[in-house]
């Protein structure tokens, strides 16, 4: 009988230890709270980069805008610190100031620090004139230097001349900063439908950028409601499927959002727990009738062997009666000269006494193989011209296994009785004649031999065999209600013992027949195998 304590890999294993479906995504970024917090932080950096997007590109157009008065800006510049260099000389020129000296020094030095050193050869008239305005200034500047050393050597009519060249010099270079200004802001009107254009491109880029935002904010909202929503309603559908008894229905896919995760593991954990306790309790129904059904076996085997047991007292009433009996008939025969008949009482009498010694279910093979001689010894006396007894076996197995009693016997009486029906042993058991020896002997051969961990015990004859059905209905034997006390000690009785001692095993006996030729029973016992003997 199977134990019941022992689980099937189906049955619910401890809570601790059901296996949670795994998010291989961090549990802090699994949270509901905390994916909210990124969203709404996320749309938040959004619009902070959407907004400086925005500050960018006005920005970039002011510097646009910078870059086209640019020019203009600097050639007022010029002016503005030419004619601030030009009071300081005026003054220095007339006085011979240390203060003008001072200021001129320092103007001329940011004068000459804004002038470009390398001004490129262009094809544009306007940046020809600007080059050549450059150089102009470069000139006033030397005139201005000579000039100062003049009133420092106190060439009074030399420096004299110089400033008033230097007066006329100036004037021309204010024209020329005027009309290079003019040309730069008309070549800047020309530029202007540009800067409009790029000015609305940039317009338009912003638009699609917050739009763009906008839609990923609902996106984001909608895919937050998304990941509570859905398993909710799976939850739901699930909870309607249980409700009716379906327990076999997928789990429920793990979500995104922690939470979530949390309940839908619980769910399943939960359906689980409940198909596997549904589950144990069929099992433990089915152990249950599988026991009761067991112990009704048990208890029929038990009328059977109390049936077996009142047989065998009622065998051995008196045994001491029933040898001094036997050796009185084996006395008597040697003193009336029938020694034949004394050796027959006297094997009889051993075959009963080792019979009735055993009280054990299992016994070591050689008491098995001890009352088979027996037996063949009364056989040969009975039948010696006619019958042919075999018995090999391997003498190390006598008492290394065990085998349950009476199996070999049984087996041999029924080749006897049955196999040779219309043989010479069968002719000589009903006639009384002990037989020719011209006829085809009857054979019966006995084998014991052990092959890995089973050992074999074949009992073969050269009968005339048994028809199919037969061999059918002795591997498939009544049931123990139905058997009586008719077949407790012949080959049926054998062939249900051997199931009951060996329920799980199906080779424990097998049944070669061919009609006319004979029958081969062969036992396999499993050594390693302890027999089924408890009651």
């Amino acid at each position: 009988m199977k134990n019941p304590s022992i689980k099937p890999p189906w049955l619910p294993l401890p809570l601790g230890s059901v296996p949670r479906l795994r998010n291989f995504a961090p549990a802090f970024f699994r949270s509901f709270r905390v994916q909210m917090l990124v969203s709404i932080f996320g749309v938040f950096i959004i619009l902070v980069l959407s907004t400086a997007y925005i500050l960018f590109s006005a920005r970039k157009l002011q510097d646009i805008s910078d870059r086209s008065f640019e020019r203009e800006r600097f050639m007022t510049t010029i002016r503005e610190d030419l004619a601030a260099y030009q009071e300081p000389l005026l003054e220095y020129l007339s006085t011979r100031s240390s203060n003008a000296l001072s200021r001129i020094l320092i103007n001329s030095q940011v004068l000459r620090g804004k002038l470009p050193v390398y001004f490129p050869i262009s094809a544009n008239k306007a940046e020809l004139r600007e080059r050549e305005l450059y150089r102009l200034i470069y000139a006033y500047l030397n005139l201005a230097d000579q000039a100062m050393e003049e009133k420092r050597g106190r060439y009074i009519a030399a420096y004299t001349a110089i400033y008033d060249e230097m007066e006329g010099l100036l004037a021309y270079i204010n024209r020329e900063i005027e009309a290079i200004s003019t040309e730069y802001f008309r070549g800047q009107l020309d530029a202007y439908g540009i800067f409009m254009a790029d000015f609305g491109t940039i317009q338009f880029w912003n638009l699609l950028f917050i739009i763009f935002v906008a839609i990923f904010a609902i996106l984001l909202l909608l895919l937050s409601v998304e990941r509570i929503t859905t398993p909710l309603v799976r939850l739901s559908g699930m909870a309607a499927e249980l409700s009716t008894g379906h327990f076999d229905i997928d789990d429920l896919k793990i979500a995104s959002v922690r939470e979530m995760d949390q309940v839908v593991e619980a769910f399943n954990r939960m359906k689980h727990e409940i198909r596997n306790f549904i589950e144990e309790i069929r099992w433990q129904e089915n152990i249950k009738q599988e026991y009761m059904r067991e112990r009704l076996r048990n208890l029929k085997m038990e009328g059977l062997v109390r049936r077996m047991e009142i047989y065998t007292l009622q065998a051995q009433m008196n045994p001491h009666f029933l040898f001094n009996t036997l050796n009185t008939g084996m006395q008597l025969a040697i003193v009336e000269g029938a020694d034949r008949t004394g050796e027959y009482i006297e094997f009889m009498a051993q075959l009963f006494r080792h019979n009735i010694r055993n009280r054990e279910i299992i016994v070591p093979l050689r008491h098995e193989l001890e009352g088979l001689n027996y037996y063949f010894n009364i056989l040969q006396i009975r039948f010696p011209k006619s019958l042919d007894l075999v018995l090999e076996y391997d003498g190390a197995l006598q008492d290394q296994v065990m085998v349950p009693v009476s199996l070999l016997q049984p087996l041999v009486e029924n080749c006897v009785v049955h196999a040779f029906k219309n043989g010479p042993a069968q002719n000589a058991l009903v006639s009384g004649d002990e037989g020719s020896g011209d006829a085809e002997k009857s054979r019966i051969m006995v084998r014991v031999e052990k092959t890995g961990p089973r050992l074999v015990l074949s009992v073969r004859d050269n009968g005339c065999g048994m028809p199919q059905e037969t061999v059918d209905r002795l591997l498939h034997p009544q049931s123990l209600d139905e058997s009586s006390l008719s077949r407790v000690m012949g080959l049926e009785n054998v062939i249900q013992r051997l199931y009951f001692f060996y329920p799980d095993d199906p080779e424990v006996v097998r049944i070669e027949t061919e009609p006319g030729k004979g029958t081969a029973i062969f036992i396999g016992i499993d050594t390693g195998r302890k027999p089924c003997i408890e009651f």
